[in-house]
This record gives C-alpha cells, sequence and structure tokens, in this order.
C-alpha cells in the first residue's frame, strides 16, 4: 500500500508540474502577445533571401527616380514600413532612426541606407513622401509605387499589410537587411535609439 501511495505521490507531482508548465507557457504566450520582447533583436527566418526592389516592378523613390538593387549595391539597409497619415507608430519610429543615425560616424553611416517604405502608396507618392521626410534624418530613402509591388515587397519580409477606413495596419518592426539580400535583424519598434544605434555599428563595423 505504501508503494502505490508513492507512486500516487509521484504520478501527481508529475501531473502537477505539467499542468504548471503548460499554465506558465500558456501565460509567457499571453504576455508576448501585449507585451514587445525584452530583447532588442529578433531572430530572423534563415531561409529569406530575396532579390529587394527590382526595377521591373516600378517602385521609385521620394525624388521620383526608379529604385533597383543597383542602389543599394554593397551597403546594409535599415527598412521601416510606415505611411505619413500616421498618427503615432511611424513619426516615433523614424525618430528612432533618426536619432540613432546621429550617433554613427559618418564612415558607418555611408555603408547603410535606411529606408522608409510607403505602406500607403495611393496617398504617399514621391512629393508627399519628400515633405515628410524633411523632419527626418536626411540620410532616409523613401520607397513607394504600386500597391501591389509594394504588398509583395512587404511579403518577402514576413509581413501584410491591410488598408481599411483611412487606417493603416502595417508591420511595426523594423529590419536590417545585409548586402547580399539577407535578413540579419528584425528589430521590435519598441527598440531604444542607443540599441539601435549599437546593433547598427555591431552590423557595420569591419
Amino acid at each position: 500500500m505504501g508503494a502505490v501511495s508513492s507512486r500516487l505521490r509521484r504520478l501527481g507531482r508529475g501531473l502537477a508540474m505539467a499542468a504548471l508548465l503548460s499554465g506558465g507557457a500558456a501565460a509567457m504566450s499571453s504576455a508576448a502577445d501585449r507585451a514587445p520582447p525584452r530583447s532588442p533583436v529578433r531572430s530572423p527566418q534563415p531561409s529569406w533571401s530575396p532579390h529587394i526592389w527590382p526595377a521591373a516592378r516600378g517602385l521609385v523613390d521620394q525624388s521620383g527616380a526608379p529604385l533597383d538593387e543597383a542602389r543599394f549595391a554593397g551597403r546594409l539597409r535599415l527598412v521601416y514600413f510606415g505611411y505619413t497619415r500616421c498618427p503615432d507608430l511611424c513619426p516615433t519610429a523614424l525618430m528612432t532612426i533618426t536619432q540613432a543615425l546621429d550617433e554613427l560616424p559618418p564612415v558607418l553611416l555611408a555603408r547603410l541606407v535606411p529606408v522608409l517604405v510607403a505602406a500607403d502608396p495611393e496617398h504617399d507618392g514621391p512629393g508627399v513622401l519628400a515633405r515628410y521626410l524633411d523632419t527626418f534624418h536626411p540620410a532616409i530613402v523613401a520607397v513607394t509605387g504600386p500597391v501591389a509591388a509594394i504588398d509583395g515587397l512587404a511579403a518577402t519580409f514576413g509581413a501584410t499589410i491591410r488598408r481599411h477606413d483611412g487606417v493603416v495596419d502595417h508591420p511595426t518592426d523594423l529590419f536590417l537587411v545585409g548586402p547580399a539580400g539577407n535578413l540579419l535583424a528584425r528589430l521590435p519598434n519598441a527598440i531604444t535609439p542607443d540599441a539601435l544605434a549599437a546593433t547598427l555599428r555591431a552590423a557595420l563595423s569591419p
């Protein structure tokens, strides 16, 4: 009887531990849905390596000049999807980028292209984007073009854009892309300017 009782106690402890772990995992998942992760860098998908912005897609910058891979040859890209009518997330992210870029020495900044991709290209043409970027760092390049091309670009990052009632649901993370088009890091929008500058220095240093 004692042996049976001991086995039952061990079984009960095992079930309780399993329930605790299961509940803890659910709580962690729920918390992750509510708040950004503490780590400033999210693991990218290792197989992602597309060609970005081929000229055939008809994408242009804020001056109306066509964009293709040659524009970014040999340089890293820091990519953010946003739109000029965004009330808070986009200006905050772009100001974070601006402050981080201000911390970089010119030799490193020359090896980086910060990119704002227009998530609402029907409203954000080259002229609108050029005026909007006057507020932020002059190194930032804007990308706009056909809606299908913008959505296709977002899809290469594993992201989607939805437009409804004047609101644009877009990815809020920043994407650090290597010279070969490989995703180096996915950075949460809550990253601080200092943390972003440190991440960029590490990625840009020889």
